[in-house]
Parts: C-alpha cells; structure tokens; sequence
C-alpha cells in the first residue's frame, strides 16, 4: 500500500507580475512520505462548512497507520481534518510538521 500526504488546503498568493495564483509554499519536500493529494481548493472554505466537512470525510475515508495529515491552509479545516482523519483511524493520526533547523518534515504521532 502506498502512503498518502493530505495536504489540508495548499496556500496560495496572487503572483504580482502575472496576478495569477501561485502556491505559497513549496511542499513537494512531503513527497519522501507519500503521494501529496491536496484535499480542499484554496480560498475561505468555513462560509460554508457543511459542504468543506463533506469533501473532508470524502478524501479522508479511507486514512490508515501508513498516510500523513500535512495540516496548512484554513485553520479551522486543518482542526476539522485532523478529527476526521482520527476518527476514520481508530483514534490515530501522523502529522508532518516542518522542522525550520534541518529543512524537512518530521512526523508527530498523534494518538487521541
């Protein structure tokens, strides 16, 4: 089984010669723990939660031991996500968290 990277909702800023959006950050440093899948579309998600905890429970259905919550974006969707992302795992998440000193992700188990 290959692991997966959920990337809560990826950041993005208006590019100021092109004006298109661009990602904020480069995440593909997440890519040595799995496959990135980017779950929600950027942008203010919580007007309208019903349909943003939908799309969660969607993507996250089927979240195990071996897959990773990368959680930026919307705050109030990465807390959510990571509640889904628990229930759906028997209480359990691993959370991949940027270490600013050694320049990668390190992981953080979470077990509710």
């Amino acid at each position: 089984m290959n692991s997966t990277v959920y990337i809560v909702q990826e950041p993005q800023r208006r590019d100021r010669i092109t004006g298109e959006f661009v990602p904020t950050f480069d995440l593909t440093p997440a890519a040595v723990y799995g496959d990135l899948k980017v779950i929600l579309p950027p942008g203010n998600v919580m007007l309208s939660p019903a349909p943003m905890i939908a799309k969660l429970k969607h993507e996250l259905r089927n979240f195990c031991d071996d897959d990773y919550l990368l959680a930026v974006g919307d705050p109030a969707a990465m807390t959510t996500a990571a509640a889904i992302a628990a229930k759906f795992n028997r209480g359990k998440y691993a959370l991949l968290k940027w270490d600013r000193e050694a320049r990668a992700y390190i992981t953080i188990p979470i077990e509710i």
